[in-house]
């Protein structure tokens, strides 16, 4: 039986003109284009096309199968967008577990809701128990808790936080006086908001940084809100729970707040939801706006007297990298020339312990297939090189690379795709035992950092070397320890144009309370180009410069996302209205079309992220990665890059010859790039100060 998806793409190459303009439309390299071409004519045992250069014509046989291959991909189209409308008709039941202290307030926030669609409706479950790891039948959960939620298949979504504040009624505290002190609760019972009946300590925090510890253990430990607020009301002890749980009872004076300068551990409000796309519409419109609904409601301003609002937080936390394992910077650092003298350097920091945080697991993927075809410039394999394909550790470019290296070259190749946070963590995990033989990675300090730590093969000289052109050659390394093969901007800013009524011109209007709330990055710790953007501004900016900056960014609500990708989702779905963003992933967005987004490129600049590619020192197969190297230094190959996957493609070459993206940034762009010096000495300390405001 013919596979659809090979008509498919024969109808789009007949339609297209051409093998390599169909290739581009569908996303896919032209030697993949060709070869399953070849497949269903080999299927069909007869021409479908006969070449002749860039020009085709179509075989009688190939006329047929055109007509008929376009009704029936026609078909499937249709039948695709029937299925497809279900998914985004809003009907049907979702089911929603929510902690008790948002219990009380869901029917207004569902209302609107309700009434807007009919054919929607809710089952609901009042509960603070963790999700079940191996699957929930809840829909959504809606979590309000001081402690980390077990992990599970769900996303957890931060939405913000709320600080926990001790009250109590009147009549208590006309029997037993007003504490004004932490240490006067040790005549009191307390009562706290915990998930853990083992918990025996709580911290206090205070003016001028000041922290104590409650005196003595609660004499009740309850999760649900309803029942600590009930026994507060009743007089049996100071209640240290959510501020919004007992906002309306502080108004009415029934609850009286006690130690005002004094607050117990924040309470994060989370809603757990799957990926968003395995949602249909109905979920991620109800899950979008109880969300809405939700962070509204408690970043409310309080009534006088019941206490500050709470504070838009990031999102799902991500575990900082054992810092020893990613940055051990030596004492000894060489100079880049002219990269150096681009900016100059601030202040030195002062240097913080590291992190002896474990490390967290990841799952990684292998792809590999078995293309054998003659190459243009293939170099053939050498006894010093081991049995066994190539293995490239890589965060961009993730199905672009396999079929078209091993067509060029005649050899074989693992990629393994991961985040660059992962990259870092894995190599790291491999010190004593290296599994990969390449890497590319987007962001040139961690070559840098890799080449201090006498990870990578130097003084390597690939025959096409003298393909670099005036960016590569900038970038290059004296002792060709990596080679740069590409250059992004690391952050740039991408706002919605119908959410948004005066956009930004530079980095610092994010401040302006319009944005309040409203705009998001990827974190740091975990996206490769999102550290080289805040290094750029703790270089450029200095210090303290630098720190003023993303406090007033974070003070103004700015939410931090995993990766970029779940930033642009964020962007694209209206949850947040503007993006610091790379500008590989802005310009995808732009040139989708999908929602109406503008771009804002300082005229001074933005923060720039070199791509790389570099050989592990003691690599089994030198040879294989020379041709490696050799082959990403082709312009053909980095022409191929660029169009084959939009996202990553985006970038300003560094070879003569290749084709940049017409979608992408419009040459001529300033690209603002941190040394990679500084970003190597200073990373431990950055990431772990942005990860700090991030979650305060």
């Amino acid at each position: 039986m013919l596979d659809l998806n090979d008509l498919r793409l024969f109808v789009s190459i007949v339609e297209h003109r051409g093998i390599l303009k169909a290739g581009r439309a569908l996303g896919l390299p032209k030697s993949t284009v060709s070869r399953r071409l070849a497949g269903l004519e080999a299927q069909m045992k007869t021409r479908l096309i006969i070449r002749s250069g860039e020009e085709f014509t179509l075989t009688p046989a190939g006329e047929e199968t055109y007509r008929l291959g376009r009704r029936m991909v026609w078909a499937a189209q249709e039948a695709e967008d029937r299925l497809l409308r279900k998914r985004r008709d809003i009907a049907g039941q979702v089911v929603l577990s929510v902690a008790s202290m948002l219990a009380p307030r869901l029917p207004g926030y569902v209302a609107g809701l309700l009434d807007a669609h009919p054919r929607l409706s809710l089952a609901l479950e009042v509960s603070e128990r963790d999700p079940d790891p191996a699957g929930d039948a809840n829909d959504l959960i809606l979590r309000a808790h001081s402690w980390s939620l077990r992990d599970c298949a769900l996303i957890q979504r931060r939405i913000c936080r709320n600080p926990a504040i001790l009250v109590a009624a009147p009549a208590l505290l006309e029997r037993q006086g007003v504490p004004e002190r932490p240490g006067d609760l040790a005549g009191l019972d307390v009562l706290a908001f915990g998930g853990d009946q083992r918990q025996k300590a709580w911290t206090l925090d205070g003016p001028e940084n000041r922290a104590e510890a409650l005196p003595a253990a609660p004499r009740m430990i309850c999760a649900n809100t309803e029942v600590l607020a009930a026994s507060a009301l009743l007089g049996k002890g100071v209640a240290l729970m959510p501020e919004f749980a007992v906002r309306e009872a502080i108004s009415q004076d029934r609850l009286q707040r006690i130690l005002p300068d004094w607050t117990g551990p924040a309470v994060a409000v989370t809603l757990l939801t799957p990926s968003r796309q395995s949602m249909n519409a109905t979920l991620r419109l109800v899950a979008d706006h109880i969300a809405a609904q939700v962070k509204a409601d408690v970043l409310s301003p309080p009534r006088q007297g019941t206490g500050p609002r709470g504070v838009p937080k990031r999102e799902l936390g991500v575990p900082i990298l054992p810092l020893a394992s990613v940055t051990e910077p030596s004492l000894s650092v060489s100079t880049l020339g002219a990269r150096r003298d681009r900016i100059s350097r601030p202040a030195h920091f002062p240097q913080r312990p590291e992190s002896e945080m474990p490390m967290t697991p990841f799952q990684t993927t292998l792809g590999s297939a078995a293309l054998t075809a003659a190459a243009a410039f293939s170099l053939p394999a050498v006894a010093q090189d081991a049995a066994g394909p190539l293995v490239l550790y890589t965060n961009d470019f993730e199905g672009a690379i396999t079929e078209r290296f091993e067509a060029d070259t005649g050899r074989e190749i693992d990629v393994v795709q991961m985040s660059g946070g992962e990259i870092l963590a894995r190599i790291a995990a491999e010190a004593s035992n290296p599994q990969w033989d390449v890497l590319i990675y987007n962001g040139s300090y961690t070559f840098h950092m890799l080449d201090e730590q006498g990870a990578l093969l130097r003084d390597l000289e690939p025959a096409n070397l003298d393909n670099l052109n005036d960016v590569g050659q900038r970038f290059l390394p004296e002792n060709r320890s990596w080679f740069p093969i590409g250059l992004a901007a690391s952050c740039v800013m991408l706002y919605r144009t119908d959410l948004v009524d005066e956009p930004p011109a530079e980095f610092a209007d994010l401040a302006d309370p319009r944005f309040n709330g409203q705009f998001g990055m990827a974190d740091p710790a975990v996206a490769a180009p999102a550290y080289p953007c805040v290094a750029q501004f703790f270089e450029q900016l200095g210090e303290d410069g630098a720190r003023e900056l993303f406090t007033s960014y974070f003070e103004n609500g700015m939410r931090v996302f995993r990766t970029n990708g779940p930033t642009g989702a964020a962007l694209a779905s209206g949850d947040i209205s503007l993006a610091l963003i790379t500008s590989q992933v802005a310009y995808t967005v732009l040139a989708d079309g999908e929602v109406p987004v503008s771009v804002v490129w300082p005229e001074d600049g933005a923060p720039g992220v070199v791509r790389g590619v570099g050989i592990q020192a003691e690599t089994p197969r030198p040879e294989a990665a020379r041709a490696f190297v050799e082959w990403l230094l082709e312009p053909e190959t980095q022409s191929h890059l660029a169009a084959a996957i939009p996202s990553d493609g985006k970038f300003e070459p560094t070879v003569t010859g290749a084709e940049r993206r017409p979608d992408g940034p419009p040459e001529g762009q300033t690209y603002l790039v941190a040394s990679d010096a500084f970003a190597v000495e200073h990373e431990a300390e950055i990431k772990t100060w942005f990860a700090d405001q991030a979650l305060n």
